[in-house]
């Protein structure tokens, strides 16, 4: 099913979509990523999305690009989110963006991948995908990339508060809301101290150091951080003590830092060095010895 507001993508079950290229060679000489996977930030609307989209097919016109959304829900649904970010539940949502990744050949080395990822929205939706993939314990040996915008970071009580309220239009409703999370989080926070386990925001920061985070990324795949000191939900402080950590740790890890643009507003105000810095990174992709 193709949504008209989807921007030509076809429907992939609940909040997932695919975008074929118009044609269907790709030379083999080529070193263009062949298939894009993007996890939006929370609450995202298609047509922002869609502006990023946009510059990849102009950017690589022969990829295909997976887009995964991140509605607001995921969220309210705490035990099952936390479920699902160890693989147990939402199995069925994910299935067929897993069916379609596994019938392009991604996880049999068979394709070059980007991965963009957007925000904590985007990271916890990338890594509850990874826990519902099949493990693969070879390296993998084609090129591949990983961009985390405006990510990860804001685990405090009123920076994840902010995150998850403030797309709520309705001032009474994100009130509410507000005072509803307060408590969700004070119990899971007692609870996690209780049992000795981590919050999901943890969680997630935690698993997007992982040099296997997906099938198709190992310790060699170069990460690329976007972030801005003016990013008032994920602190550029949280953002590079990440990145040192990540680079402490043996991962091939770059940084672009801005000064003036908000949360996931990079490639806004900053479009040329926005993408400079993306082709760049996958350009250094094909030069890693794999």
């Amino acid at each position: 099913m193709v949504s008209p507001s989807a921007g030509g993508f076809t429907s992939l079950g609940e909040h997932a979509y695919i975008l074929r290229p118009a044609s269907q060679y790709v030379s083999s000489s080529s070193t263009d990523p062949t298939v894009i996977l993007i996890f939006g930030w929370m609450s995202a609307k298609l047509s922002h999305l869609h502006k990023y989209t946009a510059m990849y097919t102009e950017i690589y016109p022969n990829a295909t690009i997976i887009l995964v959304r991140s509605p607001l829900s995921f969220f309210w649904t705490s035990a099952r989110g936390f479920a699902s970010l160890l693989g147990i539940l939402r199995k069925a949502r994910y299935r067929p963006v897993i069916a379609s990744l596994e019938a392009l050949g991604c996880f049999d080395d068979r394709q070059r991948i980007l991965t963009h990822t957007f925000s904590n929205g985007g990271g916890f939706h990338l890594i509850t995908l990874a826990g519902l993939l099949p493990k693969i314990t070879q390296s993998p040996r084609s090129p591949s990339a990983l961009i985390i915008d405006s990510s990860p970071g804001g685990a405090t009580l009123h920076k994840t508060m902010l995150a998850v309220t403030s797309p709520i239009k309705n001032t009474l409703v994100r009130l509410l809301a507000s005072g509803v999370y307060v408590v969700l989080y004070c119990f899971m926070w007692t609870v996690g101290h209780i049992i000795n386990r981590p919050s999901p925001v943890q969680v997630m920061i935690d698993a997007l150091r992982n040099p296997r985070v997906l099938p198709w990324i190992d310790e060699r795949t170069p990460r690329l951080y976007l972030y801005s000191t003016a990013d008032i939900m994920v602190p550029a402080a949280d953002v590079e003590e990440h990145a040192a950590r990540s680079a402490s740790e043996g991962l091939d890890v770059r940084k672009l830092r801005f000064d003036k643009s908000a949360h996931v507003a990079h490639a806004r105000v900053y479009p040329e060095e926005y993408w400079a810095a993306v082709k760049k990174l996958w350009a250094d992709a094909c030069q890693v010895k794999r």
